[in-house]
């Protein structure tokens, strides 16, 4: 028996139809009470506990998203392959929940609108630190189940899997910046001029060190525009600057500050809701789990980059936030049991002076996007700007300058 998908095959959106065919194939005849079609959408999540003496207590929550039945045969009847039955499905635009799990309280992490829109397919596993295993998965299946005659009893079940894609609603999103800034002092003899071309001799570093105090010192404030929104597979915007604080510095011109390393990560929370494995519990199970990857970084080593008061990273960078094994990065989504977050971490080493220094900004609420946004609307192209840039106002920053958009190609 064989179950074929048209020459749509997905991914699929919200009110896409998917169609096909049913096969019975072979050479013997099959006695046929019923075959009938199931589709389906299921959330589902599941909490191990590890316990003494190799023990587990296993909690899960189980939500029927939507589910689809059409009989397509009824017998009894014997029935001589070759035969086939048409299908056609139509995924709704929103959830219609039918059972599934009983939670006994509420949580702002999930949402538990019973027509909310449906979630995009996910899976997930990991373990919480120092706690239970975490599986998860929002999946959409077709199942194809032959039930046999009475008389011989058995039943022959073929099933696919089929793929549900996230669409952003905005085409340009606004990447909402936010200013962050770190300051540095650097006191080292390399400030001076004489300096900037060659060494000190031995002698030269013997009396800097004993005249450590009287050594020149240059304060400077690095500054970075962190985005709070990112589309997946499109170009990131991330800006940095370094000004000198004539004030604070000793020396009588603005040293050069080089750029030597970009680091930027992303902190993936997935957080899942079990109904209690155990009938005296009167609270729902809640665990969560927390990754870090790296989704882009640029190593200035071999040839330094002179920073100047604003310069913008992604070009240099090409920094994009990808799908891949080593960073499942999805679409930011809650459901009924499943909620998946991220933050973002920058880490920027600067030198001034044969110093180094390195500043680490971090925004624990980072908002990723669906790739793609909605038919209908302008898509760009994977690796194309589609971030609207506008800068956040603050107090501290009445001079700083705005810009129009992250990324001109």
């Amino acid at each position: 028996m064989a179950l074929i998908i048209d020459t749509n095959p997905g991914p699929y959106r919200p009110g896409s139809q998917v169609s096909g065919s049913v096969l019975l194939q072979g050479k013997d005849t099959v006695d046929v009470e019923s075959i009938q079609i199931v589709f389906t959408g299921r959330c589902k999540t599941k909490v191990t506990e590890k316990g003494s003496n190799n023990s587990r207590t296993h909690h899960r929550g189980r939500i029927t998203l939507f589910r689809y039945q059409r009989v397509l045969f009824t017998g009894p009847y014997t029935l001589q392959p070759p035969h086939q039955w048409r299908f056609q499905f139509q995924f709704p635009e929103r959830c219609n929940t039918r059972g599934g799990a009983n939670f006994k309280h509420p949580s702002s992490l999930f949402d538990d609108n019973m027509h909310q829109e449906l979630p995009a397919s996910f899976t997930y596993g990991g373990s919480a630190w120092m706690g239970p295993d975490i599986d998860c998965f929002v999946g959409y299946e077709l199942e194809v189940l032959l039930v046999k005659s009475s008389s011989i009893r058995g039943m022959i079940q073929v099933t696919k899997n089929l793929t549900m894609k996230a669409y952003r609603q905005e085409a340009n999103p606004d990447a909402q910046l936010a200013y962050f800034s770190h300051q540095w002092t650097v006191q080292s003899m390399y400030l001076l001029p004489e300096y900037q071309d060659r060494k000190p001799t031995f002698g030269e570093k013997l009396k800097g060190k004993l005249h450590s105090g009287k050594m020149p010192k240059s304060h400077y404030v690095l500054t970075a525009l962190v985005p709070a929104v990112g589309v997946l597979s499109h170009p990131l915007p991330l800006v940095l600057g370094a000004t000198y604080d004539e004030d604070r510095s000793t020396t009588t011109t603005a040293p050069t500050v080089f750029l030597r390393k970009v680091v930027v990560s992303a902190t993936l929370r997935t957080v899942v809701r079990c109904a209690s494995g155990s009938m005296w519990s009167t609270a729902d199970v809640i665990e969560e789990t927390s990754d870090e990857y790296i989704i882009g970084q640029r190593d200035f080593s071999a040839q330094a980059l002179e920073m100047s008061d604003r310069m913008e990273i992604d070009p240099l960078m090409s920094l994009s936030l990808r799908t891949s094994m080593l960073a499942p990065m999805t679409p930011t989504f809650r459901t009924f049991n499943i909620y998946r977050s991220y933050g973002i971490k920058v880490v920027v080493v600067t030198e001034c002076g044969k110093q180094k220094r390195s500043s680490t900004f971090t925004k624990p609420k980072f908002l990723i996007l669906p790739a793609d946004s909605l038919p209908g609307t302008p898509v760009c192209a994977a690796d194309e700007a589609v971030l609207e840039v506008d800068l956040i106002e603050t107090e501290d920053l009445p001079n700083l300058p705005s810009y129009e958009a992250a990324i001109k190609s």
